[in-house]
């Protein structure tokens, strides 16, 4: 089926994700953030499906929260960010956290519907980066993993959805 689109603002839907995950975020004691621009700016637009952009903004958001480790002494971190312009094919949606990271064993494979990473002891079906990725794809974008800390004992996770 063809995909709906309008003129989206990707600041304005990962801010409406950051403020709806507060709650959870809360719950589970993860310093939760947003950098980047305000909503607004019209490099900051581009044509999609807002619900299933915002859909894929949250599973990458509380994927981190659930990786996130918190401790009695320190909160988990998860940090959003958009950065980039849409004219120049940079806009990106980053979200990274400061949990154990994504082996580079794993990195493809965790978009595999259903796949697990072993040890992980994480709650959830597998299915929210097939998800995320099925998402992108559909807006012309690209995603992958990286070390948010590389060389740090806790290297974190950075998932960066890049838009063409």
């Amino acid at each position: 089926t063809a995909l709906t689109r309008q003129p989206c603002d990707i600041a304005q839907l990962t801010i409406e994700v950051v403020h709806e995950a507060v709650p959870l975020a809360l719950d589970r004691r993860i310093d939760l953030g947003y950098e980047g621009p305000e909503p607004g700016a019209a490099e900051l637009t581009l044509l999609g499906n807002p619900t299933l952009l915002k859909e894929m903004i949250r599973n990458l958001v509380e994927n981190a929260m659930y990786y996130a480790p918190t401790t009695p002494d320190r909160p988990g971190v998860v940090t959003v960010r958009v950065s980039g312009t849409a004219a120049q094919h940079t806009l990106m949606v980053q979200v990274e956290d400061n949990g154990p990271g994504v082996p580079l064993a794993d990195r493809t494979r965790i978009f595999e519907p259903f796949y697990r990473a072993l040890g992980t002891n994480v709650d959830g079906s597998g299915l929210g980066l097939p998800i995320v990725r099925e998402i992108a794809q559909q807006h012309g974008a690209d995603v992958d993993v990286s070390d948010a800390h590389p060389g740090q004992p806790s290297p974190g996770a950075r998932f960066t959805v890049r838009f063409r």
